[in-house]
């Protein structure tokens, strides 16, 4: 039988916050950004940070689903590439901290 499919709209502190982990199948394509990839969303991340405090920011699809490892809670079936790039751009910061 196949999954439902259920959109829910979550903030990207709601995604990190919660004690869920996620896990990059084998099937998924390994992580392929190049440093422009991750300016463009670092740049694009901060311009809206400074254009428009309140309003939301489309960061985009994230598709997830549950896992039968039970060491995990959710495979990644797309926003990989962005998921990855946020965790590495919090990483950064959490030094500075």
């Amino acid at each position: 039988m196949a999954q439902s499919l259920i959109a829910e709209q979550k903030s990207i502190f709601k995604i990190f916050n919660e004690k869920n982990k996620y896990v990059i199948p084998p099937y998924q394509r390994p992580y392929s950004w190049g440093i422009d990839e991750c300016i463009d969303l670092f740049e694009d991340l901060k311009q809206q940070f400074y254009d428009a405090k309140e309003e939301g920011y489309f960061l985009g699809n994230i598709v997830i689903t549950n896992t039968f490892d039970k060491r995990y809670d959710f495979e990644v079936i797309d926003g990989q590439q962005r998921l990855t790039t946020l965790i590495m751009f919090l990483r950064v910061l959490y030094q500075f901290d």
